[in-house]
């Protein structure tokens, strides 16, 4: 009896210890007081906001990530190549936002997707960026279940990431004061975090915004990064908290 008291004591334990184990533990790689922040900045270049854009982050010694749309960088060459010049990181997005036809199968995605990557190619020499961000995110509703999850499946197979985003800055939105209090309110609740902003002609309240949001990552200890300088317990947190590579 003693002994199969001291058998449950034991199995026990080891069943206690193997939760422990097995418990997920979101950054448990990151350092405990490391925080760091993406800005990532879709859909451009734009003639003037995208400058606007680089001397607030070059004003604030920051390198942030530009996801490009094909059409945009070849009418805007200029300013990919300052895009470029200034450090940050260039990504394709898309060719054009004509969603009917880019979705309409994940070859005609691909080939979409393609156009962009050899527009970049050219202008600034790169083109070996490991992200792609779906348009309209990994989870939208424009694109067929069937199809979207075809797309996704590709991206992996070819050893490459989609990345959404933490929080949205919601510059879509002309009202300055709710897209300050949406970030303060959204934000800085994860070790990494990666924020959408648009970079469009008409979004002007990016420029008017971005200040503030920098602000704010400031006040709470982050470090800006460009996702050419991501490091692997990034990616693995990022993948935990379902923003790489959601399911």
């Amino acid at each position: 009896m003693k002994k199969n008291k001291g058998f449950l004591v034991i199995l026990t334990l080891v069943l206690i210890l193997s939760c422990i184990i097995s418990k997920p533990s979101y950054g448990a790689e990151i350092g405990k007081d490391k925080k760091t922040v993406y800005l990532t900045f879709d859909d451009g270049a734009s003639p003037a906001l995208t400058n606007e854009i680089i001397k607030i982050l070059e004003k604030n010694n920051i390198k942030a990530t530009f996801f490009v749309e094909e059409n945009n960088a070849r009418r805007n060459s200029g300013v990919i190549k300052k895009i470029n010049e200034s450090g940050m990181s260039i990504i394709p997005h898309i060719d054009t936002h004509e969603y009917n036809k880019i979705y309409s199968s994940a070859n005609s995605y691909f080939d979409d997707l393609k156009n962009c990557e050899d527009t970049i190619l050219s202008l600034t020499g790169k083109s070996n960026s490991k992200f792609i961000r779906i348009s309209g995110g990994s989870d939208n509703t424009i694109d067929s279940p069937n199809v979207l999850a075809e797309i996704k499946s590709n991206i992996i197979n070819s050893n490459k990431y989609y990345i959404d985003w933490t929080v949205d800055t919601q510059t879509t939105q002309t009202n300055i004061d709710f897209i300050e209090s949406h970030i303060r309110e959204c934000g800085g609740l994860y070790k990494v975090e990666v924020v959408l902003i648009h970079d469009l002609q008409n979004k002007v309240a990016t420029v008017k915004s971005l200040q503030n949001t920098i602000d704010f990552y400031n006040e709470k200890g982050y470090e800006f990064k460009n996702l050419d300088n991501i490091e692997e317990c990034e990616i693995n947190y990022l993948k935990d908290i379902r923003v790489i590579n959601k399911k």
